[in-house]
C-alpha cells in the first residue's frame, strides 16, 4: 500500500457561529413563541450549518447525510406531538429532548460495541478527517491508541447523558436549558482536548507520525 491518500478537510469546517447559533434562536423562539418556532428555526440552523461543511470540503461520507435526516426526523415527531397528531403521552419538549438523550445513550453503546468487537470508531474516522501516513495506520499501536481514545467517547456520551436527564428531571426549562448547554460544552470541550492530548502521547512512539501539531498545519495548508 502507498502513502497515498485522499485529502480530508475535517478541520476546514464549522464557525462558532454556527454551534452558538441553534442554541440561541431555540431559548429565544421556545420563550417567545414557543416549542414549533424554536425546533424548526435551530434544525434550521443546524442543516444549513452541515451544508456549509461539505461545501467547504468536509467530505466523511454518510454522516453529514445522516445527521441531517436525524435533526428533520426530530423535528417532524416533536412539530406532529405539538400538534396532536401523535401522542407519546408526554410533553413535546419531553419528546424533542427525550429524543436527544435517547441518541447520547445509543450512541455510546454503539461506540462500546465497535471497541469490543476490534474495530474502534476512531480507527477508521481519524483517516476521514485528517491525514495520516499510511504507515501510522498500519501500526498495531494506531488501532490500541484509538481503541483507548473511544473509551472517552463512550465515558463522554454515557455521562452527559445521564446529567442532561437528572438536570431535565431537577431544573425548571430554562434552567435545564442554559445550565445543560453549557455544561456540556465545558465537558465535551475537556473530553476533546484530554482525547487529542493522548492520542498524540500514544502515537508519538510510531516513528511515522509527525506529531499532532504538524497534523493539523498540513490539513490547515491541505484545506486553504
Amino acid at each position: 500500500m502507498t502513502d497515498a491518500q485522499p485529502s480530508p478537510a475535517g478541520f476546514a469546517g464549522g464557525s462558532n457561529l454556527d454551534q452558538l447559533m441553534p442554541v440561541l434562536l431555540f431559548f429565544v423562539l421556545f420563550n417567545v413563541w414557543g416549542i414549533i418556532p424554536a425546533v424548526i428555526a435551530a434544525t434550521g440552523w443546524s442543516i444549513k450549518a452541515a451544508v456549509g461543511r461539505r461545501q467547504r470540503g468536509l467530505t466523511i461520507g454518510w454522516w453529514l447525510p445522516g445527521v441531517t435526516i436525524y435533526l428533520l426526523i426530530r423535528a417532524a415527531i416533536t412539530v406532529a406531538v405539538e400538534e396532536e397528531l401523535i401522542d407519546f403521552g408526554i410533553s413535546s419538549e419531553a419528546v424533542y429532548f427525550g429524543i436527544g438523550f435517547a441518541t447520547k445513550f445509543l450512541i455510546g453503546v454503539a461506540v462500546a460495541v465497535t471497541i469490543v468487537a476490534a474495530r474502534p470508531v476512531l480507527a477508521w474516522a481519524i483517516p476521514m478527517v485528517v491525514r495520516l501516513p499510511q504507515a501510522v495506520l498500519d501500526d498495531p499501536r494506531y488501532r490500541r491508541v484509538m481503541a483507548n481514545a473511544s473509551w472517552i467517547i463512550v465515558f463522554y456520551e454515557l455521562t452527559s447523558a445521564t446529567w442532561d436527564v437528572w438536570l431535565y428531571n431537577n431544573s425548571g426549562f430554562n434552567l435545564f436549558f442554559l445550565a445543560r448547554s453549557g455544561t456540556n460544552f465545558i465537558f465535551a470541550f475537556v473530553c476533546i482536548t484530554v482525547g487529542l492530548m493522548y492520542i498524540d502521547r500514544g502515537l508519538e512512539p510510531i516513528e511515522a507520525y509527525p506529531g499532532i501539531t504538524e497534523v493539523i498545519e498540513n490539513q490547515g495548508r491541505a484545506t486553504s
